[in-house]
């Protein structure tokens, strides 16, 4: 059900089946006169720096970093570039200034994203005066005498294009209406630019600003008495004598964050309080566009990777990459970016790349690319003790919103996806964020650690022996699989110990399918006989010939005793006891093999996982008892154009779970996602509109509270007929066909909502936009972006955002897989100076030469319960697998709105104690 129909329309439904109507949403008050903007309050931290490190909340404790740097003091990054591919840092946040040795600890800040491009275009000054996009800045008598030559250039950077408030604020007056001045000139020692940062109309005061890789100069503008919200550094390049200028800075605070859980020195100010390798170097690396929903731009990616490759070897310092990004798999192993990933590592083989697994857990099969990298060091997050009010030296649980493996043997190890660390001032008070974005810095940091000890001791550095050792010393975490956690939680203590011992492990690929490195199976419940999964072992070249054994985890998992490993392939054939499936659920098992030197670890893990989904029109599944933090699943089958109702109850009064649903292929439920459950009236319930059901193997998992567990049950009702609707002449003809062995009797109606245009898009590395009117009766509006998933794999991202006519974003929802959807409340919206939208569709490639799409869009405007119009329907009854349909009398148009438009209705079926539901755009007959 969408968000409006959950809340408002729900009730709408129900009226127009015969109950009272819902009393009509009012209008919003217009202001007769424009209120005074109050002064901005200072804003105030989520707590303060000094109680938050008391506290632990950097959560250092949890993979043994105090342990390590005790008996290591000297191992704490130094000597370590760690390059930081994000939304950017904000050099002027305490605790990203120096390293733990006193050096400056940004190296480097370089936007790859083209967010901050200004052009520039050549001026002339009036004596001492400029005009800047309308503004008359003095002092330009001493620019010229810094100046080499006679030529000035001027840029503006508008507030209004970066996105949202605060951020948007970058002079921090209170609103985001203003267009900032920037001049560019040449000095002796290269360019710089200019800006009036204190807002007194004169440039004599200000000091320029050079690129930050040859003076390491930021800026900001502020008011008087005040510190910028926004810190900016500039990057100067020449082309055919001109300057482009390019602004770096972070208006997500996304990387700011990562940064300091990475490589933070005394944060605010507060001695000791630091992230996970204080002395180490900072490259930041701006991949992003924040305005568009923190979306990486096309080849950004790429580019970002070379630049920080290069720097290293012009500095000569060894190299941990980190990237906090990803969108959602389509496609496990074929994503383009997955091979970029993998090439640039095969080429650098002493680069470690730590990448987040993503967000959408916890159902199966949803880790992320460019996560889903077979070189790449691929981080899931745990949910930190001492935010849960432990001591922080425990084993902390698995973040429900981690991502998970299946079809991929990820992730590689988990760490502490949550911790309070720097953001620009703007952010203030967002200083405590959570996902596995927060647990891929700090696994970067433990890679520097080791590779700052491994620098000191003169040995080489191996980013696959980092990984392994990462790997092969992780804490198991109680109640979690191979899919879930890896191998586990990472010790950063026991890996250098395992580094010390100056163990080899051969290099072994393990394939099951192309791009896929676990076995996965669907066995249904009514399956006989054993059965196997296969998988393919390959050893590198240097490693040759490698004979191992094989230990299983689970009793119904039946590895070879022995294989030889080899360069050309050895095939490896995993037998499946079949009297271990005979209850629905989710069995995953692990054959590991293992070398000559067991205490090296096993050398390759062959991961599977058997599916044995839930049938039936009903099905009831007791979970039984589940552990804090831990969870249990459900696969159930749905059948196009069919509605299914998922409900989580608990055992007792004053137990709760999280209740997710997940799609065919792992995506999470396209609406909201994670919701509490209960017990009793407490239950949490999903209804899925049969417009939204996708065929296929659906996931429900229910999570128990980190803190305590919960008995649980699911329920899955499946709807006893499809549904379908269309217009006639005669009006909407309604389609029920009965999937179950007994008649059903119903009165099917429908109800007028508002209205709907499809469109077809086409487009290739640039933007592409649609523009609609917004009706006055138009209170949400719902964006659907639907692309063939074959097309997906191409992208490093894809932005979707709606503007208002005056440019100012009303709502951004990024896809995270080939399908995306965007909520946009319009309540609040003035439409008197204009009623004009537009969506923007912003590809993300990851080749810089980046390609062709096409997309199918969908735009629905909802009307509030005033405007609907119900289509009043009869009794019908339905016979057992059979059909029926019934005319409901509509003769249009529906609600006036812009070209393109359609009436859009939603159908209800009521059934026994049940609604369901289809929403349908009803084009007039013989309409495309």
């Amino acid at each position: 059900m969408h968000r409006l129909v959950a809340g408002s329309l729900l009730a709408l439904i129900v009226g127009c089946g015969g109950g009272v109507s819902p009393a009509p949403v009012p209008a919003p008050a217009v202001s007769a006169a424009p209120v005074p903007k109050p002064p901005r309050p200072e804003p105030k931290p989520v707590m303060p720096p000094a109680e938050a490190y008391a506290r632990g909340w950097m959560p250092l404790r949890a993979t043994n970093i105090p342990t390590f740097l005790a008996a290591h003091p000297t191992y704490d990054g130094r000597g370590v570039l760690l390059a930081i591919l994000d939304s950017g840092i904000d050099p002027g946040i305490p605790g990203l200034g120096t390293t733990s040795t006193g050096e400056k600890k940004i190296l480097d800040l370089r936007d790859f994203s083209g967010e901050g491009a200004i052009p520039l275009t050549p001026a002339s000054a009036e004596g001492d005066v400029i005009r800047v996009g309308g503004q008359a800045l003095a002092g330009v008598s001493r620019l010229r005498t810094l100046m080499v030559g006679e030529r000035l250039w001027t840029g503006t950077l508008a507030e209004l294009p970066l996105g949202e408030m605060p951020a948007a604020d970058v002079n921090g007056d209170g609103d985001d209406a203003d267009t900032l001045a920037i001049v560019v000139v040449r000095a002796r020692d290269g360019w710089v630019l200019f800006a009036d940062t204190d807002g007194d109309g004169s440039l004599a005061n200000e000091t320029p600003v050079h690129d930050y890789l040859v003076a390491r100069e930021y800026f900001g503008w502020h008011g008087r008495g005040r510190f910028p919200g926004l810190n900016l550094a500039a990057n100067f390049r020449e082309e055919g004598g001109a300057p482009r200028l390019d602004l770096f800075f972070d208006t997500s605070a996304h990387g700011s964050h990562v940064a300091g859980i990475a490589s933070g020195n005394g944060l605010y100010g507060v001695t000791g309080f630091n992230g996970v390798a204080p002395g180490a170097y900072l490259l930041g690396l701006k991949i992003a566009n924040n305005a568009n929903g923190g979306i990486s731009t096309t080849g950004s990616m790429l580019a970002a990777m070379a630049y920080a490759i290069r720097v290293a070897a012009e500095r000569r310092l060894p190299l941990v990459m980190n990237m906090s990004f990803g969108v959602g798999n389509e496609a496990e192993g074929r994503a383009r970016i997955d091979a970029l990933v993998d090439s640039v590592l095969a080429a650098h083989p002493e680069v470690v790349f730590a990448i987040s697994a993503g967000n959408d857990g916890p159902g199966l099969s949803t880790m992320g690319f460019p996560g889903s990298a077979s070189r790449a060091l691929t981080v899931g997050a745990t949910l930190p003790a001492v935010f849960l009010g432990g001591s922080g030296t425990g084993r902390d649980p698995i973040a429900y919103f981690s991502s998970r493996g299946g079809e991929l043997a990820k992730p590689d190890i988990v760490t502490p996806g949550m911790a309070y660390s720097s953001v620009p001032r703007w952010s203030t008070g967002e200083e405590r964020m959570g996902g596995t974005s927060m647990a891929s810095p700090h696994a970067a940091g433990l890679a520097a650690l080791l590779v700052s000890g491994l620098a000191q001791e003169k040995k080489p550095v191996v980013a696959r022996s980092i990984r392994q050792a990462l790997m092969v010393t992780a804490q198991p975490l109680a109640g979690e699989t191979a899919v879930d956690v890896g191998p586990g939680q990472a010790d950063v203590d026991a890996a250098w110990r395992w580094l010390a011992t100056s163990r080899t492990v051969p290099e072994v690929q393990v394939t099951t399918a192309p791009g896929q490195s676990a076995g996965w199976l669907t066995r249904p419940l009514t399956a006989r006989g054993d059965t196997a999964l296969h998988y393919r072992l390959t050893t590198a070249p240097e490693a040759g010939s490698q004979p191992v054994t094989f230990r299983a985890s689970a009793p119904w998992l039946i590895p070879p005793a022995a294989a030889t490993l080899t360069t050309a392939g050895t095939d490896i054939r995993l037998a499946l006891r079949a009297d271990a499936f005979t209850r629905p659920g989710v069995y995953v098992g692990t054959a590991s093999a293992w070398g000559r030197d067991t205490l090296a670890g096993p050398v390759a893990r062959l991961v599977a996982t058997v599916v044995v989904p839930d049938t039936g029109d009903l099905a009831i599944a007791d979970l039984g008892a589940l552990a804090g933090g831990t969870e249990a699943r459900r696969f159930f089958a749905a059948q196009r154009d069919r509605p299914f109702a998922v409900g989580f109850t608990t055992s007792e009064q004053g137990e709760m779970l999280l209740a997710y649903l997940h799609e065919p292929g792992g995506q999470p439920y396209r609406e909201d996602n994670g919701i509490g459950a209960g017990f009793g009236e407490q239950a949490g319930v999903y209804i899925v509109d049969a417009r939204d059901v996708e065929p296929g193997l659906y996931e429900a998992v229910a999570v128990a509270s980190p803190l305590e567990g919960a008995r649980g049950t699911i329920t899955i009702v499946q709807s006893p007929v499809t549904i379908g609707a269309t217009r006639t002449a005669a009006g909407v003809e309604v389609r029920l066909g009965n999937q179950t062995g007994e008649a059903v009797e119903t009165a099917p109606f429908a109800v007028v909502v508002g209205a709907e245009r499809r469109e077809t898009v086409e487009g290739g590395d640039g933007e592409s936009r649609l523009r609609f009117r917004l009706p006055p009766w138009a209170i949400h509006a719902t964006i659907d972006v639907r692309m063939p998933p074959e097309q997906w794999p191409a992208f490093t991202d894809f932005g979707v955002t709606m503007l208002d006519g005056a440019g100012r974003i009303l709502g951004k929802s990024p896809m995270n897989y080939a399908f995306g959807r965007l909520h946009v409340d319009l309540t609040g919206m003035d439409r008197t100076a204009s009623p004009e939208a537009e969506l923007r569709l912003l590809p993300g490639f990851a080749d810089p030469g980046g390609g062709r799409w096409t997309a199918t869009v969908s735009i629905r405007l909802y009307a509030d319960s005033a405007s609907v119009r119900p289509l009043p329907g009869g009794p019908l009854t339905v016979p057992a697998r059979q059909a029926a349909t019934q005319v409901l009398p509509f003769s249009g148009p529906g609600l006036p709105a812009g070209p393109g438009f359609v009436p859009l209705a939603i159908v209800v079926v009521r059934e026994a104690d049940r609604t369901w539901t289809l929403e349908v755009p009803l084009p007039a007959p013989g309409t495309p």
